[in-house]
């Protein structure tokens, strides 16, 4: 095997020490990273998966944008397993669906995991915008144990949220 080139680019970059460090400002988020990058606060996050949650209206999305969003995923010709990510991922319009390996929201729901563990997504069924950050990164992709225990409390609180009102409907 060929030995790296520590003053390479590529190797200065991985090691972390080919971006200045300043308390002030992160340099890294200035690169652009085409369809990666995005940094925001849980806050913010969950936020902006509520308006695609709640009908758009704030960005004017129309209905027939929202019904492709929550749509199930198509699977590609050759199936949805991910040769890079070696498991099968359902993404659809840029955007990852709930599967048996990742469970997140309703069927309907549609979003993406971030670096550490993050996760972001909307569940239009439940009307919901979720955002999970971490300032310690984890080791995982999705399904951080930290944010699945979040996912898990949120969604039983929705239940209950919902469940009084589907009986009183259902009583006439």
């Amino acid at each position: 095997m060929a030995r790296s080139n520590r003053k390479h680019a590529i190797v200065r970059a991985l090691n972390g020490d080919a971006l200045p460090h300043n308390g002030q400002r992160v340099d890294a988020r200035d690169c652009e990273v085409p369809s990666g990058g995005a940094v925001g606060t849980a806050r913010a996050i969950a936020c902006a998966y509520s308006v695609f949650a709640t009908g758009g209206r704030e960005l004017r999305l129309r209905r027939e944008t929202l019904d492709l969003l929550a749509a199930p995923a198509v699977p590609p010709t050759r199936g949805f397993y991910d040769e890079c990510m070696k498991r099968e991922l359902q993404f659809s319009l840029g955007f990852m669906k709930p599967s048996r390996l990742w469970p997140f929201g309703s069927q309907s729901a549609f979003g993406f995991p971030g670096a550490g563990g993050s996760l972001g997504f909307a569940d239009p069924v439940a009307k919901t915008g979720y955002a999970y950050v971490t300032s310690q990164l984890g080791r995982r992709l999705t399904a951080d144990p930290r944010e699945v225990a979040l996912k898990d409390t949120v969604h039983s609180a929705v239940r209950v949220r919902e469940r009084p009102a589907a009986l009183t409907s259902g009583a006439s």
